[in-house]
């Protein structure tokens, strides 16, 4: 079903009414820095891109025995000066996939130059996602407190709550002290049907400033749904959520994953939303990669779940195909440069030999260039949710992801440091340090 107005049929016409009309203007993507990467081992004669054992060199970021988690995908875990890593510590987790009960943890920091490790906050959480953490500024810190109900600003220098408990779900990227959420009853409810509804008109995306503490509602729910239901005929109103709220660079854009059932007895079926930030133009994306995040202001990146390989591709906001990025993947963390990519193998299931691997990849490459990790623990990482959720640090030289130990129901928190492996100048196309 075309877009309201489309007016011609093809499908491109959208008019300023539509969140995919702005042009570029330069496609900034918030780091021009390349990433660092060299091998000093690579041997002679070997093709271009041959794939590198790294995983000698993949270090946990907490000593200890208990489980210990990131946030999702391509959410960078370090503060953006670097000095802080957050994660999430486990004295027991959840023994079961998405819907199992959340368990209480902690939210941890570690001082990266001292190693020193301190809780901040008890929370209540499963294993998929974590807290899903968000670092606003190098001070303020945003993570879910119970499950989906609230979160909390959290400000590391002053140990403090700064605006208490927030009631929504937070998005997964902060820009210019803005943080986006979504309130929603379907979210909600999800661990306790019995918690009071939201009234109809609260649900919605809403911004917080997190300066001043301004809440704005964007866009409600509901206007969401009429826009759908306009644009796709086999949209239903019966039960409807919105989650994955995540804003572009510049702040003017906002995609969300919107899902819906006719009834509770049937599946939910995932859709792909776009709309500006002033609530206007709300648009249902046609073709929806998997766990899909912005590449750059005006176009995005995901998983291609109708290619046999499930490679990572970069699409327009209608959902078309402009380039392959890299190769066999599930969940996808991008270096700031967009020029390296690190995914998880098989897509939703480990590898035909049992192991999950996590892969590095040159852009355009479905080859990887390196294997980071592999573990023989499905239980843990697919059926447990302990999902492995790949991130770069802000500036190119740091992976972080997490692995589960072979034949050990726990989970942890790894990191590699690209820019501290064996140097060879040139080696492969990767650049030394400067």
């Amino acid at each position: 079903m075309a877009h309201p107005s489309d007016r011609d049929g093809t499908g491109r016409t959208c008019g300023s009414g539509c969140a995919c009309t702005e042009s570029n203007g330069g496609a900034d993507v918030h780091s021009a820095r390349r990433i660092v990467f060299a091998i000093a081992w690579l041997v002679s004669g070997l093709c271009s891109y041959a794939q590198l054992d790294c995983s000698k060199y993949v270090k946990p970021v907490y000593e200890g025995v208990e489980s210990t988690a990131l946030s999702i995908y391509d959410t960078n875990p370090e503060s953006p000066d670097g000095r802080y890593v957050c994660f999430v510590k486990y004295p027991e987790i959840a023994r079961g996939g998405h819907l199992e009960k959340p368990v209480k943890a902690h939210v941890m920091l570690k001082n990266r130059a001292t190693g020193v490790v301190r809780m901040i906050f008890e929370v209540s959480c499963n294993n998929h996602n974590g807290v899903n953490a968000v670092w606003i500024n190098d001070s303020l810190l945003a993570f879910q407190v119970n499950d989906f109900k609230d979160f909390a600003v959290y400000d590391v220098q002053s140990n403090r709550s700064v605006f208490g408990l927030v009631q929504g779900a937070i998005g997964h990227k902060s820009f210019d002290n803005l943080l986006f959420f979504s309130v929603c009853n379907a979210r909600l409810l999800v661990y306790d049907k019995a918690r009071m509804h939201y009234p109809a008109e609260r649900e919605g995306i809403y911004s917080l400033n997190c300066i001043t503490g301004e809440i704005t509602q964007l866009v409600r729910k509901g206007d969401i749904i009429e826009a759908f239901v306009a644009q796709n005929s086999n949209v239903s109103r019966n039960e409807t959520k919105i989650l994955h709220v995540d804003p572009n660079p510049r702040n003017d854009k906002i995609m969300f994953d919107y899902r819906y059932r006719s009834d509770s007895t049937k599946a939910w079926v995932s859709l792909h939303g776009v709309v500006f930030a002033n609530g206007t133009g709300a648009r249902w994306v046609r073709e929806r990669p998997m766990h899909v995040v912005w590449f750059d202001d005006n176009s995005m990146f995901g998983v291609d779940t109708e290619d046999r390989e499930h490679k990572i591709y970069r699409y327009d906001l209608y959902g078309e195909k402009l380039e392959m990025l890299g190769g066999t993947s599930t969940h996808v963390g991008a270096s700031p440069d967009r020029e390296w990519y690190v995914g998880e193998s098989d897509f939703y299931k480990p590898e035909a030999d049992g192991f999950t691997r996590v892969y590095l990849y040159k852009r355009g490459h479905k080859k990887p260039v390196a294997l980071l990790s592999e573990w023989d623990n499905a239980k843990i990482t697919w059926t447990w949710v302990a999902h492995v959720n790949p991130s770069f640090s802000a500036d190119g030289k740091r992976v972080y992801f997490v692995r589960a130990p072979n034949a050990e129901e726990r989970y942890e928190a790894v990191f590699i440091d690209l820019a501290a492996l064996p140097v060879q100048d040139g080696a492969c196309g990767f650049n030394a340090p400067r």
